[in-house]
């Protein structure tokens, strides 16, 4: 058995995906290593380039070529095969810290822990940011203890639970038939979420292992993608509301309180492309009307009231109650005000917790 399968889901990224692929197979265990590179239908060589790493180290890399079916399905495709103990996903457009790897799968090795989570990095244009799983300046879990999942679920944190961060026992995702929405992106939030309907164990390693590159333009976080792509968005949360209702009678007091701050924080994220990221020109009151009245019932029927507050906290206005009262976004001035007091504090809190 390999330690770690890793799946990279590939469309048109050739250029890029040799740097992914290197920092995997210059890791010193890399015969640990289950590579599934899955190229969804590029239109470019990737698969050409796959083939030709998959030539160089046939003990370790697969290529598994599929028509096109976006994100979801590339995962789908490629975890009914995955021979590794864990299960970590890499888009192909960034890559592994190839030491850091190493240490990593010293640790699967030694851990049956259904969750293992590391700290990542975003890489900008001008500024690389370490994520960790603190909450202002702490860590509360030590390194390498496995936890119950619901005792560290109770504390409420929920931050580290993106997929840069995250590996999956195989095993697990195998029992609970997970898989992913397919034909439309962002469906990685379904990743870092149904797994935590079933763990049982968590397990937390000082290892900053994901290099998560946001520099690339077109890239689906690109705020520009991100303003095109609110409905692809709504879908994906339509699909996690419909899991959660399924499944929230099966779950501890526990992990139905989580999992219910874990949605109202989903939902938020879309309020707060409506109400506070997306542009005035391209702002229509009406599309955002639709979807709050999709959403209403839903919250009602659920149990869910998310807020949007300013980031900087210290503006305490309910941009979605403002909504809801007004049918209005805040006024321009407000806004540019907000706008200052959330640089200010995010630079102080950059110096003060994340040196």
């Amino acid at each position: 058995m390999k330690l770690l399968s890793i799946i990279i889901p590939t469309y048109n990224m050739a250029v890029l995906l040799p740097r992914c692929l290197e920092s995997l197979v210059s890791a010193q265990r890399a015969e640990a290593l289950d590579i599934l590179v899955v190229n969804d239908g590029s239109k470019d060589n990737s698969l050409q380039v796959a083939q030709e790493w998959q030539t160089k180290h046939p003990n370790c890399i697969r290529v598994i070529d599929k028509p096109n079916g976006n994100y979801g399905s590339t995962i789908n495709a490629a975890l009914p095969v995955a021979t590794g103990k864990y299960v970590k996903v890499l888009d192909s457009d960034d890559w592994f810290d190839t030491n850091v790897l190493d240490a990593f799968l010293d640790a699967a090795e030694s851990t049956d822990a259904d969750i293992l989570v590391t700290h990542f990095s975003q890489i900008g244009a001008n500024v690389t940011e370490v994520i960790r799983y603190n909450t202002m300046g702490r860590e509360p879990y030590d390194y390498g203890k496995v936890y119950e999942l619901d005792k560290v679920l109770q504390d409420g944190y929920i931050r580290f639970f993106l997929m840069h961060a995250l590996a999956y026992r195989t095993e697990l995702l195998r029992n609970m038939g997970y898989r992913q929405t397919e034909g439309i992106s962002y469906t990685d939030t379904e990743w870092a979420c149904y797994p935590t309907f079933y763990a049982k164990t968590i397990c937390f390693l000082n290892l900053n292992l994901y290099q998560y590159n946001l520099d690339r333009e077109g890239q689906t976080m690109d705020p520009k993608v991100l303003m095109k792509s609110v409905n692809q968005m709504q879908i994906v949360t339509d699909a996690m509301l419909a899991f959660y209702e399924a499944h929230r009678n099966e779950l501890s007091p526990i992990r139905v309180a989580w999992m219910k701050q874990y949605y109202e924080n989903r939902l938020r994220i879309l309020y707060k492309i409506y109400l506070l990221d997306m542009p005035r020109a391209d702002f229509r009151k009406e599309d955002l009307q639709a979807m709050d009245d999709k959403y209403l019932t839903c919250m009602q029927r659920l149990d869910l009231h998310p807020r949007l507050y300013p980031e900087n906290k210290l503006l305490r206005i309910d941009y979605i109650r403002y909504w809801h009262r007004h049918h209005r976004r805040w006024s321009r001035s407000l806004e540019a005000f907000n706008h200052l007091l959330d640089v200010c504090v995010k630079w102080l809190y950059v110096r003060l917790f994340r040196r």
